[in-house]
């Protein structure tokens, strides 16, 4: 059985305009190797106290209803929600993203996966995140969502091996 299960895959893997230039693409994935174990991942990726230490686009993080977080962009100082919808088993976790709490998207997820599947020393985790870029995002926001992914997989892996008592690279 294969480890990771297939993730949807998006229309296309590069700009869909050539004005678009190094904005464009419609898929943004990033992952880190975390000296830690998958459970202190999973914890991490689907609470509210979770995405509170490492979302920058959701920072103050507080659960609203079942599943419905709330938190504050730290880019825009504005409000935002996500639905957290986790599938352990298969360790996947997908966020349903947007500025009013009835209009998501599903445009985010998390996979974590155990580190020796991939032949990794046991209580490590492979911690993925991606992203897709929806029609009508605009190059910089959507470069600034990149960007931003690229800090907070390494906020992850820094408050998961703090917590492991590793302290991280």
């Amino acid at each position: 059985m294969d480890p990771i299960p297939p993730t949807p895959a998006p229309c296309a893997a590069g700009p869909t305009d050539p004005s678009e230039g190094r904005g464009g693409g419609n898929v943004h994935a990033v992952a880190r190797l975390c000296r830690a174990p998958r459970e202190s991942a999973w914890a991490l990726l689907t609470t509210a106290a979770g995405l509170a230490r490492w979302n920058l686009g959701m920072w103050h993080t507080r659960e609203v209803a079942g599943g419905l977080v709330t938190g504050e962009s730290l880019f825009s100082g504005g409000s935002g929600f996500a639905r957290i919808e986790a599938d352990a088993a298969a360790g996947v976790v997908r966020y349903a993203v947007g500025a009013a709490a009835d209009a998501l998207v599903p445009r985010i997820e998390a996979r974590v996966h155990e580190g020796g599947a991939f032949g990794h020393p046991t209580g490590t985790c492979l911690v993925t995140l991606l992203a897709w870029r929806p029609a009508g995002m605009e190059a910089t926001r959507w470069q600034r969502l990149k960007a931003a992914h690229e800090v907070e997989i390494d906020l992850i892996r820094g408050v998961l091996e703090s917590a492991a008592g590793d302290g991280g690279p």
